[in-house]
């Protein structure tokens, strides 16, 4: 097992650069207390997880074909700011269209991260994959009402999400991260359709960190990342 090459991994995977400053949202993740995963110490991250499989046999090595699953939208919590009023209570709630815009841009940008100087090809079908990519959108953080963001104000925000790198021959998750990433300029809804917006560059920073820390763990990457220490969970 390459336990030096996951710390690497790892320490490469959660230096997201895009955006400063983090909020952070509570979530249960399946491999707490699980003994086939190690438990990331000391990472800037909430909570991260290796299965220890992942540094055994061929898995990551001859990983060149991604899949690059929808994000899970479906248990979003809107993390309401400090005495919001109960008229905009529900007015952070995604409609479809604005889901459907999300995932067009986190497709997009996730896709874009990856391909870069073509490190690795995204796969359309999930059946000729080498590896999985699965996300979920755990919790959007407005620091600001959106009646005032729709009055002309800007008000900052982040966004807390899971992503899992599976291995599609079983289904096996073999790293999990949950994360929060904020801004100055959250993305406001009513804004989702312009080119670029701070959702955009949020996806993108995920998307060349995770490029990144599969190249390194390959040998494809020439860097030198800061120590992480596992625990293996009890």
């Amino acid at each position: 097992m390459r336990i030096p090459y996951l710390s690497s991994l790892l320490a490469l995977m959660l230096l997201l650069s895009a955006c400063a400053g983090q909020q952070t949202a509570s979530q249960k993740m399946p491999e707490k207390g699980d003994p086939e995963y190690f438990k990331v110490r000391d990472s800037i991250a909430d909570e991260v997880y290796v299965n220890e499989d992942a540094g055994k046999g061929d898995f990551v090595d001859n990983v060149r074909r991604i899949y690059i699953a929808p994000a899970n939208t479906s248990r979003t919590q809107i993390i309401q700011p400090h005495g919001v009023d109960a008229s905009d209570m529900d007015a952070w709630d995604m409609t479809d269209i604005e889901d459907g815009v999300l995932q067009e841009k986190f497709s997009r940008e996730m896709t874009a991260a990856l391909e870069v100087d073509d490190a690795f090809h995204v796969t359309q079908r999930k059946e000729t994959a080498q590896a999985v990519l699965h996300a979920r959108v755990i919790a959007i953080h407005p620091y600001q009402p959106r009646s005032v963001v729709e009055a002309g104000g800007k008000g900052g925000g982040a966004v807390t999400m899971s992503f899992a790198i599976v291995d599609p021959t079983d289904g096996k998750v073999m790293i999990r991260m949950l994360d929060s990433k904020s801004t100055d300029d959250i993305w406001a809804f009513d804004n989702m359709e312009s080119d670029k917006t701070a959702l955009d560059l949020i996806f993108n920073a995920w998307g060349n960190q995770i490029r990144r820390s599969i190249l390194f763990l390959q040998g494809r990457w020439d860097a030198t990342p800061a120590p992480v220490l596992l625990k293996r969970q009890k």
